[in-house]
């Protein structure tokens, strides 16, 4: 191993990378601005140093580590996906079957789709060019195969020609949508998914939880009013939101849904929707699907107090059968006809 460490610099830090005896390269991440939020700021990858500095160059400094460890953490993304798809399905029913990972950004979750079902086809789908390179990128790479990626004609459309679909992943994408988007989107959604077939909604924060986790860290704004909500954002959030605008706010997120309301924009369908239970993995209820990945991820993260407070504190709420977790893990199913129920 070489002591030599490659340095790139952007706006908002100073990334340091080490070849180590793996054959790995470990990143380290310097933030210029000590009140910058940056999830991670180091992870030692199995990515190639071209591949990183195009995440940089896509993501910024203090979201690099995080984009990397989104596709190869197993406590991260894969543990949400296990949970919020294999705890109402079993992995054969989507193999060989059609996935679209709608919103799949730079690629992680479609990664992960693909590692999980290997005989499944995988389509993500995104708004922006940039992510879409990184995300081909990706896979080219790491040599996945059974992935491929389009661009998204418009934020609340998709391109009539892709479905239809078995499955479809809406994966901490949801509550990125403007209000006026949601309602077009989900039903645009609705109509490239094949009877019979799934939408999957997780990671998105559940507007009912006491605690906006998601984009401010805030205890009661779920239930404020927006110019209320967006003022106290600004005001008292510690993630750096002093400068967003309103529709900046709800872009990064700080907006949820409940399942009731993301059945409503699908209500003039026929035969209407139906919100699946979790059937498998000894999950009961959709809260316990977050809970159960959120117990792996607090685990193996953070400083030792972390690792022994908070695991114990999700058993106590998964003993409890809270309804409701800081996230969403939803699944709508398209009835084959109008007289399906569900099992």
């Amino acid at each position: 191993m070489t002591d030599a460490v490659l340095t790139f610099e952007d706006l908002s830090g100073t990334v340091s990378i080490r070849e180590t005896t793996s054959g790995r390269r470990s990143i380290s991440v310097r933030l210029h601005d000590s009140r910058t939020f940056s999830p991670r700021t180091q992870w030692t990858t199995r990515y190639p140093v071209d591949l990183i500095h195009k995440i940089l160059l896509v993501k910024g400094a203090a979201w690099l580590c995080d984009e990397i460890a989104r596709d190869e953490d197993p406590d991260g993304v894969e543990s949400d996906i296990r949970a919020s798809v294999l705890g109402y399905v079993t992995g054969e029913e989507v193999n060989g079957s059609r996935v679209l990972d709608f919103g799949c950004g730079s690629g992680a979750s479609s990664m992960v789709l693909a590692r999980l079902f290997p005989s499944a086809q995988i389509c993500g789908i995104e708004l922006v060019e940039d992510l879409l390179t990184t995300a081909r990128q990706r896979a080219e790479v790491m040599e996945i195969r059974n992935v491929s990626f389009h661009l998204s004609p418009a934020p609340d459309r998709i391109a009539d020609t892709i479905g239809p679909f078995d499955h479809i992943l809406l994966s901490a994408v949801f509550e990125h949508l403007l209000p006026h988007e949601r309602a077009p989107l989900m039903q645009a959604i609705w109509d490239v998914l094949a009877p019979g077939g799934i939408l999957f909604i997780n990671q998105t924060p559940d507007s009912r939880f006491p605690v906006e986790v998601h984009t401010t860290g805030l205890p009661l704004i779920h239930y404020l009013p927006d110019s209320a909500a967006f003022r106290l954002a600004r005001t008292l959030s510690r993630r750096g939101l002093a400068a967003e605008s309103d529709e900046s706010l709800l872009r990064k997120g700080i907006r949820g849904s409940t399942p009731a309301k993301i059945l409503r924009l699908l209500a003039d369908n026929t035969p209407a929707p139906v919100l699946l239970r979790p059937r498998y993995q000894s999950l009961h209820r959709q809260s316990d699907i977050w809970y159960r990945a959120a117990r792996a991820r607090l685990a193996s993260r953070g400083n030792v107090l972390h690792r022994k407070v908070f695991p114990p504190i999700v058993d106590i709420m998964v003993g409890l059968a809270i309804p409701i977790a800081p996230y969403l893990s939803i699944a709508v199913q398209k009835p084959l006809n109008r007289v399906q129920s569900q099992a």
